[in-house]
């Protein structure tokens, strides 16, 4: 990283896989659930140090996900609004 960015090192993990499928063919069913987890951390050099930001930071945590629903032509359209899966 540039030195005049404000950060000496940065780091992270991005983590998901399958834990459902629903009932039918594997490369027909449009119902899936995913698990994930995240993490990020950043350690900031002497300017933000100087500046009060402290010498860095960590974020973790873990999610869930669903395929997106697909339209009549087969596109991803997001999970929308109302009736749901």
């Amino acid at each position: 990283l540039p030195s005049q960015c404000g950060v000496k090192n940065a780091k992270g993990i991005w983590k998901m896989k399958r834990v459902w499928v629903g009932e039918g063919e594997a490369e027909e069913c449009e119902n899936e659930l995913f698990e994930g987890y995240f993490s990020f951390s950043v350690s900031y050099d002497e300017m933000y140090r100087k500046a009060g930001h402290g010498s860095g930071s960590a974020c973790r945590f873990a999610f869930w996900g669903v395929r997106a629903m697909k339209d009549n032509t087969g596109k991803e359209i997001g999970l929308g609004p109302g009736k749901g899966i």
